[in-house]
């Protein structure tokens, strides 16, 4: 979990490709960062809601209402920058 630019943000090494999405469920604001992960997918703690780590996406129905935003990622040397 990270801020970039007062943005909270969720950042997720996936087989060594790495991706960012609003740290916040968009059911109830609880922390993706802290989810439980499953291969490409984060579960918010609270509700168990699913979502894309690779695209946001809300996983549990077809609602791209409580899709999770999801942020450029580019690695550059030894840092991850994240477009917000």
């Amino acid at each position: 979990m990270f801020v970039v630019n007062e943005t909270m943000l969720g950042v997720f090494n996936i087989d060594g490709e790495f991706f960012a999405l609003q740290n916040e469920c968009t059911h109830a604001g609880a922390s993706l960062a802290h989810g439980v992960i499953h291969g490409d997918e984060v579960a918010c703690r609270i509700h168990h809601w699913c979502f894309s780590i690779r695209k946001g996406t809300y996983l549990d129905e077809e609602r791209p209402e409580y899709n999770a935003r999801s942020y450029p990622v580019r690695v550059v040397g030894e840092d991850i920058q994240v477009q917000v």
